[in-house]
């Protein structure tokens, strides 16, 4: 390749498509070569901009709140389409939360005519000051922008001046979270006036809605229009019971496809239907295509209102129930006041016995073992035949022996399309999360347990369906909770060959 594209040497790559070449960019890209590509000519080089600098970080202290940002010529900022925002607002000679005072971000941003999404984060959010609010209106003020995403909160302990109107760009895509483990686990009036001043002025071109429960203006919501959500994503600690008028929410997102509530337990607190006091006969989101729900209440007649429509149902717990089980992990949840709401798989047959879903696709459930656990997974073949993906969390009950890999591969062993099963059975031999530091541990606790999983994977395959390919088993190794691929090989005749550890997947989340 010459090193420059003169007239007189034209490079070859010039009579491509610019869609081939634009192609070619983006495959190199992913091969991570496409920086010696783009030193190859100047042509080249332009052509590569828009892709080499699509996404770019700046640390709010040293680049932003220092001045440095502005002071920086360049014109890389013209192809930024996805800007990261990382680290603590505080100006290092000072160490206190600090304002913008004079400097120009606004103006900076919008000199960025590609900038579609920003996010805003701290590697450390629990201990993080949070974001001065003169910083939240600089950064939603761009017109461009249509995405934001923010994991902070806003400076706590002073005054923010909603009096103060400003624009909000219409933006597409609203998340905002907090860290769900923070050291002060009480939401703040500045992260509920928030909320409602953003969602105020952008329901009506949001698509995408993902905020804290307990931050969730909900009679704002239910007086908003909201023509072209389609997802909503709650989750927190609510102190309210019970969900307040969510079903009056639901009722102005006419067009919603993924609905997540997510709730932790707080001490003490009952279980709260959903459909409580609704004045409505139908689900008020006909095309729903995913629902996630935590808290169950196996008597809410919200399940038995759900539409046709649904692919992926999820009843579950929040958090996991497995951090309930040791005492590393119970600090947490003390500290929290959060309980855990494992139902059990009485409760849990008694739900999916409402629901008749024939074209549902995945499944998870979280439940402890009884004397209806049987029932309950010979009724998941039964009533959802064309599950392609599976996902059991199963704990014992106290005392209770490990079940048999068997037992649960017959249950199940009428699923004729299931292609991925992840199953934890929480088995009375696995090694305690922090066994490595653990000085009584015997050597090689995890690779032995690791081939004992093998192992079930082993049972699990042999008495599954042919149209299985992958069983995945969960490990919890340190702070790490991971799912365990076991890649399934069959014969001719479709009996298992061969359950092999999948060493070239590095996680599984549910899809392959």
């Amino acid at each position: 390749m010459p090193p420059s594209c003169s007239s007189e040497l034209p490079c070859i790559l010039r009579i491509l498509n610019a869609d081939i070449l634009s192609a070619i960019i983006e495959l190199l890209y992913e091969m991570q070569l496409l920086v010696p590509f783009s030193e190859t000519c100047k042509t080249i080089r332009q052509a590569c901009k828009p892709c080499l600098f699509r996404k770019a970080r700046m640390s709010a202290t040293y680049d932003l709140l220092s001045g440095d940002l502005f002071a920086f010529t360049t014109n890389i900022w013209l192809y930024v389409r996805h800007l990261t925002v990382r680290g603590y607002w505080l100006r290092v000679w000072y160490g206190d939360p600090m304002d913008l005072g004079d400097l120009p971000l606004a103006d900076f941003l919008a000199r960025m005519p590609s900038l579609k999404s920003i996010t805003v984060d701290d590697a450390a959010p629990a201990t993080s000051p949070g974001i001065p609010w003169d910083g939240i209106v600089a950064l939603l003020s761009p017109p461009q922008l249509r995405e934001f995403d923010l994991k902070l909160t806003p400076f706590r302990g002073t005054p923010i001046p909603l009096y103060d109107a400003f624009t909000i760009a219409p933006l597409t895509k609203f998340s905002f979270s907090i860290w769900d483990y923070r050291f002060h686990p009480r939401v703040q009036v500045e992260e509920m006036s928030l909320a409602e001043y953003v969602l105020r002025a952008v329901a009506s071109s949001l698509k995408h809605l993902s905020i804290p429960l307990d931050a969730a203006p909900f009679a704002t919501m239910a007086a908003s229009c909201w023509s072209h959500l389609l997802e909503l994503e709650l989750k927190g600690d609510l102190k309210q019971d019970p969900v307040p008028g969510i079903i009056d929410v639901l009722t102005c997102m006419p067009h919603l496809r993924h609905l997540t509530i997510l709730r932790a337990r707080r001490s003490n607190t009952p279980r709260h239907a959903l459909w409580s006091n609704a004045r409505i006969n139908d689900f008020p989101c006909p095309h729903l295509v995913t629902l996630c729900l935590s808290h169950l209440d196996p008597t809410d007649a919200f399940y038995s209102h759900l539409p046709p429509t649904l692919r992926q149902l999820s009843l579950r717990c929040w958090p996991r129930h497995y951090l309930h089980q040791h005492r590393h992990d119970l600090k947490a949840m003390a500290r929290l006041e959060w309980q855990s709401q494992l139902c059990t798989a009485t409760d849990l047959l008694f739900v999916l016995r409402r629901c008749r879903f024939d074209s549902l696709e995945d499944l998870e459930i979280e439940y402890e073992e009884d004397d209806a656990e049987e029932h309950l997974l010979r009724s998941i073949p039964e009533r959802f035949p064309h599950l392609t993906y599976l996902t059991i969390y199963r704990y014992r009950r106290t005392g209770s022996p490990s079940v048999k890999a068997a037992d649960v591969a017959r249950a199940l062993s009428r699923l004729q399309t299931l292609r991925v099963l992840r199953i934890h059975l929480d088995l009375a031999e696995a090694p305690h999360p922090l066994a490595d530091y653990m000085l009584e541990s015997p050597p090689l606790l995890f690779p032995k347990y690791e081939e004992a999983l093998g192992d079930i994977a082993h049972v699990l395959a042999s008495g599954l369906g042919p149209s299985l390919r992958l069983i995945c088993l969960l490990l919890r190794r340190r702070w790490s909770n991971d799912w365990v691929p076991f890649r399934i090989t069959r014969d001719l005749t479709g009996s298992v060959s061969e359950v092999k550890k999948e060493t070239d997947l590095v996680a599984v989340g549910g899809r392959e």
